[in-house]
């Protein structure tokens, strides 16, 4: 008896001890959950902004309660702990981790709870911002192809022939012809034109190569040979194939609801194929030959509106008006001699088309 008596009266210090270690632990853990609960609170408050009806209710003050009464029950677990015999004080630390351990994962669960919440008040927001990203600017590569007609409009055509001097001018119209093509570009970093970041200002430059084929050129020229009183009319007439290829710039004005109206200009250059050429006069045709192919310089402006189907296609239509400058064929004549036949063109066209954004 009186050894069991010391061994009690031994353990009573290091019982004082535990239950002083105890209750320092006890304190720092509330202090951790009311930071905890604080915070979670703070990012309830953060996700509610964005979706009021998705936030749980009471998440947070359930972690805390749960917490509490975790706390709560710490006290007289320990307290029996230590008022045991010596055979039981050395369970006293796995009893009282156990409410620690309560207690951490209910503050945890808190907030999982929250992150849950803001994640699905996050989806809704992202899910109504889909269409605004469909139908925003896109920044980067793109591809596209199109095809249209071309109505070639009045031009001045000039014909000159020497020795003897022979000179005629008149104007000719191109036919109307078939336009195709494709075109590579790129979407430069828009701009935003409001505060509330619905229209914005593109720019953006691209590739494009097109062909014009068959657009025959009519017209009627009157001249002769110089020092004679003799003028008579002749009859021009040239068929054109053509390749064009340009690059330009272009302003798009991006809107909310997908549309995208679209400005621009380029340079760049053209290559001509005329056939059967004839230059008709009085006594006949005054060509042998009707072929002649030559490059010139070309330039063009442009107007469009784009439609955005999606994030990645779209659809376009598009009017250009185009420039290719003055060009000289040469042609042999049935006297031996050469006859230079020079005009610039000018033509309308309109096109329609599909592009890709990469």
């Amino acid at each position: 008896m009186t050894q069991v008596r010391e061994n009690r009266t031994a353990s009573a210090p290091d019982g004082a001890n535990r239950n002083n270690a105890w209750m320092a632990s006890l304190a720092l853990f509330c202090f951790w959950a009311l930071a905890l609960n604080g915070a979670t609170t703070a990012r309830a408050e953060e996700s509610s902004s964005a979706a009021p009806e998705a936030t749980p209710a009471g998440s947070p003050g359930s972690a805390t309660e749960q917490g509490e009464q975790a706390s709560g029950s710490s006290p007289s677990e320990a307290t029996v702990s230590g008022s045991s015999s010596g055979a039981e004080p050395a369970a006293a630390p796995s009893s009282a981790a156990a409410p620690a351990g309560r207690g951490e994962a209910a503050a945890p669960s808190s907030e999982g709870t929250t992150g849950a919440a803001t994640a699905v008040g996050a989806q809704g927001p992202k899910e109504a911002m889909a269409p605004q990203e469909a139908f925003g600017p896109k920044t980067g590569l793109y591809f596209g192809i199109f095809g249209g007609a071309a109505f070639g409009m009045s031009n001045g055509v000039s014909a000159l022939d020497s020795p003897p001097l022979f000179s005629a001018g008149g104007r000719a119209t191109p036919g109307t012809a078939a336009v195709g093509g494709v075109e590579v570009g790129y979407n430069f970093r828009s701009f935003a034109l409001d505060s509330a970041k619905s229209y914005w200002l593109q720019p953006a430059a691209q590739f494009e190569a097109f062909y014009l084929g068959q657009a025959t050129e009519r017209g009627t020229l009157t001249g002769g040979v110089a020092g004679t009183p003799a003028i008579a009319p002749y009859q021009f007439g040239s068929n054109l194939n053509m390749g064009v290829f340009l690059v330009d710039g272009v302003a798009k004005f991006v809107t909310p609801i997908g549309l995208v109206p679209y400005i621009g200009g380029g340079i760049g250059g053209a290559y001509l194929a005329s056939s059967g050429t004839s230059f008709t006069g009085p006594t006949g045709n005054l060509l042998t030959t009707g072929g002649y192919e030559q490059g010139a310089f070309a330039g063009q402006g442009l107007v469009g509106l784009q439609y955005n189907i999606s994030e990645h296609w779209s659809i376009f239509a598009e009017y250009k008006i185009l420039y290719i400058k003055e060009t000289q064929f040469s042609y042999l004549m049935t006297s031996g001699n050469t006859m230079l036949i020079k005009y610039p063109e000018y033509y309308n066209i309109a096109i329609a088309g599909l592009r890709f954004n990469f």
